[in-house]
């Protein structure tokens, strides 16, 4: 025979939810490996380590900054947290707007940054457009080569939005050197769509275009026309090479590339 609670049925519903609900509102126990992770040690230790080198009011820890670049590099390449990464990109940008201004003959801490900052995306590109128009780096001849590195950095980021601002350099930079470092890094979007490429070699072609032409006004006493051609033996060679990445061609003299171009510019490129 069965025998029936003396106690009413919501007596004990009302028990079981006064159970169970303490229960639901405790955090669910995470999954193994899911644990929240403090900052990598080892990055902590490098970056301590390379802002010292960079504040050595002697300038003689250099090449051990760049060691500790090399290694914040490898961290990065092997995947870190999102904060990790963030610091180790501060300390690029750290070295190079802090501490005493390296000599231009000397700067090969500021080298290694900007290589390193090249690996970093739309946050390396931020920092090394402003390293480039930082005044820390002046527009003189001695400066040329760092900002060619620079650019040349910024390209790798692969960063459209940096897109504009290479294209202006390599059209209207005063430096032969600098306008040619810009075109290089252009080549670094052979990845992107039509329209971009198109609007590149567009650029690029119509700036040669008119290095040729002063370049071709050869006479007595000609400066101008002196000067274009040393700027057009400076640009020619990394323009061409661009040009081949962003449309798949093999060609090497302007004449080619204007008229291919020309015949190819509303068609889809490969």
């Amino acid at each position: 025979m069965l025998l029936r609670s003396p106690l009413p049925r919501a007596f004990w519903l009302s028990l079981c939810a006064a159970v169970a609900l303490p229960l639901l509102a405790q955090d669910p126990v995470p999954p193994k490996g899911a644990e929240k992770k403090g900052p990598d040690k080892e990055v902590v230790e490098k970056i301590d380590l390379l802002k010292e080198c960079v504040l050595d009011k002697k300038m003689a820890r250099d090449a051990d900054g760049v060691a500790a670049i090399d290694a914040l590099l490898q961290k990065l390449q092997a995947s870190v947290e999102p904060k990790d990464q963030q610091a180790i990109v501060k300390a690029f940008d750290f070295t190079l707007t802090q501490g005493k201004l390296r000599p231009p003959e000397t700067v090969q801490l500021y080298i290694a940054a900007a290589a390193a900052l090249g690996q970093c995306g739309v946050d390396g590109a931020k920092v090394l457009k402003a390293a480039y128009l930082n005044k820390r780096y002046p527009e003189r001849r001695e400066w040329v080569p760092l900002r060619e590195v620079f650019l040349r950095h910024l390209g790798k980021t692969k960063d459209e939005a940096q897109v504009k601002f290479l294209c202006v350099e390599a059209r209207t930079n005063h430096e032969a050197a600098l306008q040619a470092a810009a075109g290089e890094a252009l080549g670094n979007f052979e990845d992107s769509k039509d329209a971009v490429r198109k609007e590149i070699v567009s650029i690029l072609i119509a700036k040669w275009g008119e290095i040729e032409e002063i370049a071709s006004q050869i006479g007595s006493g000609n400066m101008e026309a002196q000067n274009a051609q040393d700027r057009r033996a400076t640009i020619s060679d990394k323009w061409s090479s661009t040009l081949e990445k962003l449309t798949r061609q093999t060609l090497r003299k302007f004449t080619e590339w204007q008229t291919w171009f020309n015949k190819n510019k509303g068609q889809p490129w490969p």
